[in-house]
């Protein structure tokens, strides 16, 4: 028995320094990207633990008080650098849009839709820059083709109310 509790002691002890190296090189790297401040994080929940579960924007709040309004915060291993306030939120969205735009990779849906459909990502960024261009040589943007759809849609809302909604592929 003492050797199992000598064993299971050691283990503990080098569990504990493992976790408390890891806590350190966190902190170490979150002042190497110099990160805004925030509320210390435990290692692997962060500060999921903390936050209030029915309302977690209370406790947003309440450490934007002491944080700023840009803090960071850790939502398990995930970095998030949160913004409070209209000010703020519109100064990131708007003033500074283009270094604000994009979000990070959600590894499911990249997965699912194996990069198409999310408005997201390079990928994302140059397959609208090739729909774009392709539509603008069709004529997108041009007079003549808004007429040219004006026309089409008026003569396919004519043929549909002329045949009260059955355009023949049910009335055969």
């Amino acid at each position: 028995k003492k050797g199992f509790i000598v064993r299971l002691s050691g283990t503990l002890i080098l569990g504990g320094l493992i976790v408390v190296l890891v806590w350190l090189v966190g902190l170490k790297s979150r002042r190497r990207w110099s990160l805004p401040p925030g509320p210390t994080a435990l290692p692997i929940v962060g500060n999921l633990l903390v936050l209030d579960k029915k309302a977690p924007f209370k406790t947003l709040l309440e450490w934007s008080k002491i944080y700023g309004p840009v803090m960071t915060v850790y939502m398990g291993l995930n970095r998030v650098v949160v913004l409070v306030g209209y000010d703020t939120v519109k100064e990131a969205l708007v003033d500074q849009a283009d270094d604000f735009t994009g979000r990070g990779p959600i590894a499911f849906m990249v997965r699912a839709s194996r990069g198409y459909g999310i408005s997201n990502g390079e990928r994302w960024s140059q397959l609208r820059r090739f729909t774009l261009t392709t539509l603008r040589d069709f004529g997108m943007g041009r007079k003549g083709m808004e007429e040219w759809i004006q026309e089409v849609s008026s003569q396919l809302i004519d043929r549909i109310q002329s045949t009260k909604g059955m355009l023949g592929l049910c009335n055969q």
